[in-house]
């Protein structure tokens, strides 16, 4: 398999507040691998720490074998290290199609061609319809934002990610704030996501990250506890005391 993401030893301090230290970690193709812990573990902090958003203190980050760990963000999403956030960050009176073909013209560097009329661009007459087809998301392409679920929406983030042609593909809580009803469609998508690319993701729903991931890392208090697949994770003494509790105890399936 070959390496696409490589982490060495990424650290950041704020004066004498250690935020993450020392982390190291591989994503090869066709990863499925979650990333959990406790509230305040840093979970978060290391994906803007990888994703350009925070500098780190040291360490160093490889996409594709390139150092990337002075490179802008912009520069990141380019060469295919692209992240979906936490909380949906779309724009609530743009429409659903409207959103997937500015990424396509951004990914294309014709962003100003949004101006125009952007379904003329052969890119977007091809590609965007298709994703769209690709996450339920069909129906309500010609709607606003702020006229579709929220699962709808997280989808739609989903697919300006996918459109971006992502090598490694970072997600902050895919299924945060999604009724549970609207949550099935979501991990349906991620089970649908092409095999090549790599995914990292972070979630709290330890049911949707066992059903997932194939390889569970804990983070907690900046450093990396445990890494393993998720029954191995489960069942560590460290794992269960300090996140996992009752749910590795055996309360849930694994």
């Amino acid at each position: 398999m070959t390496i696409l993401l490589k982490v060495e030893d990424l650290s950041r301090s704020f004066g004498g507040l250690i935020v993450a230290s020392n982390i190291s970690l591989a994503l090869e193709s066709g990863d499925r691998a979650a990333l959990i812990g406790p509230n305040g573990a840093g979970k978060t902090t290391f994906i803007n720490l990888v994703t350009g958003s925070l500098a780190p203190s040291s360490g160093r980050i490889e996409l594709a074998g390139k150092d990337i760990t002075r490179a802008a963000s912009v520069e990141r999403v380019r060469l295919g290290l692209v992240r979906s956030f936490q909380v949906s960050r779309v724009f609530r009176e743009m429409a659903v199609r409207d959103h997937v073909a500015l990424a396509i013209l951004q990914r294309e560097g014709k962003s100003g061609r949004m101006f125009g009329d952007p379904w003329k661009i052969a890119a977007v007459a091809s590609e965007a319809p298709a994703i769209l087809e690709e996450l339920g998301l069909a129906v309500v392409a010609h709607e606003p934002v702020s006229q579709i679920a929220y699962g709808q929406q997280r989808l739609l983030e989903l697919a300006i990610a996918l459109v971006l042609r992502p090598k490694v593909l970072l997600l902050d809580e895919p299924a945060a704030g999604v009724p549970r009803g609207e949550a099935r469609r979501i991990e349906q998508a991620l089970a649908r996501l092409p095999s090549d690319i790599a995914v990292l993701m972070i979630e709290h729903d330890i049911d949707l990250v066992f059903r997932f991931a194939r390889r569970v890392i804990v983070l907690a208090a900046g450093r990396i506890i445990c890494e393993g697949p998720p029954a191995a994770v489960a069942a560590d003494p460290h794992v269960r005391e300090v996140y996992l509790g009752s749910y590795a105890n055996g309360s849930r399936s694994v």
